[in-house]
């Protein structure tokens, strides 16, 4: 596509050489007096040739007035002028032109001029859009380096989550940092948990999609929502960049691996809890049979006194001496007394003590992570 050029002179025979000398390289615009200047540089031209006594507003003051327009959007300017007075020059080129050739002048050399400093134009303009597009591609790495850092810290914080809503609520306020506004959804085998970062609690609607989509894969497209699934956990993200975009890719590339670390922190923390539970039965259990333990020794010691006693009033029935009744005496109360304990359950009420005891372990070992992390945080020396 060619580059426009506005060829501004009030002298017709000059436009009409102009019009010759460059129709083959530009798309050539006209004006012979300054309003028609100032019309058609609405039109945005890439280069003026600019005479400097133009009827209503001069060369200068339309020079005043493209020096006002960003650099960007400013058209540069030859100007060919049979003034070329050394005051007129110079205020010329302080007010941006950027070339100022007297009449009368070399048609070749000044075609040649133009051409090439309309190749330079072209040039720039080719360099700084190379230069918007580099600056938008380290501006889109930057938001992607900080959208996976963001993600790092999640996973870090999911750690410290001790129920379903501390997870949901940590998923949820990290997106939103990123502007990214979801529901979300954990599933265990016995109960099912929602959340949405507008409301707090999922609307029908949500908990519509969640029960439709959970088994449509990995991640699932519908207008601007996207969903996200693994096998305990649903993220519904509600406004999805547009796809195409790299703040779209940059979003599915996190959150297809972000829902992994979600995934498996609620597994996590579904089986610690499975553990506390069965620690709490075990020592409801040990207690019990500590109880019957106690009940049955008891019961054991009075049965045996009760025996002594009567095996003890029985004697007088028999025909001994004292000697042979004290001997039979203490032979059965040494056989009772040798089998007044049993100790056949110990083993296994041991067993269960140190069941529990590991049990209780593993509760506390959340505690003394954080304080390793406390103690380790206070000695790192941030640079």
């Amino acid at each position: 596509m060619k580059q426009k050029l506005l060829i501004a002179d009030d002298e017709s025979d000059i436009r009409d050489l102009l019009k010759e000398l460059f129709e083959h390289d530009f798309s050539l615009l006209f004006a012979k007096n300054g309003q028609e200047v100032m019309e058609q540089i609405k039109s945005n031209p890439a280069l003026i040739i600019l005479d400097m006594h133009l009827p209503g507003l001069s060369g200068i003051e339309i020079c005043q007035h493209l020096a006002e327009i960003s650099v960007e959007e400013r058209p540069s300017v030859i100007v060919l002028s049979g003034d070329t007075s050394d005051a007129l020059v110079k205020q010329a080129y302080s007010l941006g032109v950027s070339d100022y050739i007297g009449k009368p002048f070399n048609l070749v050399t000044f075609h040649e001029r133009v051409v090439r400093f309309a190749d330079d134009i072209n040039s720039i303009q080719k360099l700084q859009q190379k230069d918007k597009e580099i600056q938008s591609l380290a501006q889109t790495a930057m938001k992607q380096a900080s959208s996976y850092g963001r993600a790092l810290e999640l996973v870090a914080k999911l750690n410290d989550c001790d129920t379903p809503l501390d997870i949901m609520r940590a998923v949820a306020n990290n997106l939103l940092n990123q502007d990214l506004k979801i529901a979300i959804q954990l599933r265990s085998d016995s109960q099912t948990f929602n959340y949405d970062v507008d409301t707090q609690e999922c609307s029908p609607i949500e908990l519509q999609i969640f029960d439709v989509l959970k088994d449509h894969g990995r991640i699932y497209h519908f207008g601007r929502r996207t969903i996200f699934n693994d096998q305990h956990v649903s993220i519904l993200v509600k406004n999805m960049p547009y796809e195409g975009t790299f703040s779209f890719d940059a979003v599915l590339d996190v959150a297809a691996k972000l829902i992994l670390a979600v995934n498996s922190r609620f597994v996590s923390l579904l089986e610690h809890q499975s553990l506390i539970s069965t620690r709490d039965t075990l020592q409801s259990a040990m207690q019990m049979l500590s109880q019957g333990i106690n009940s049955m020794e008891a019961e054991r010691r009075e049965l045996i006194e009760q025996i002594e006693l009567k095996i003890g009033l029985s004697f007088h029935e028999l025909d001994m001496t004292e000697a042979q009744e004290q001997f039979f005496m203490q032979l059965i109360e040494n056989q009772l007394r040798n089998r007044e304990k049993s100790t056949n359950l110990a083993p296994l009420q041991q067993l269960i003590t140190s069941c529990v005891d590991g049990m209780m372990l593993s509760e506390s070992s959340k505690a003394l992570r954080k304080e390793h992390v406390e103690v380790s945080d206070s000695d790192v020396e941030l640079f």
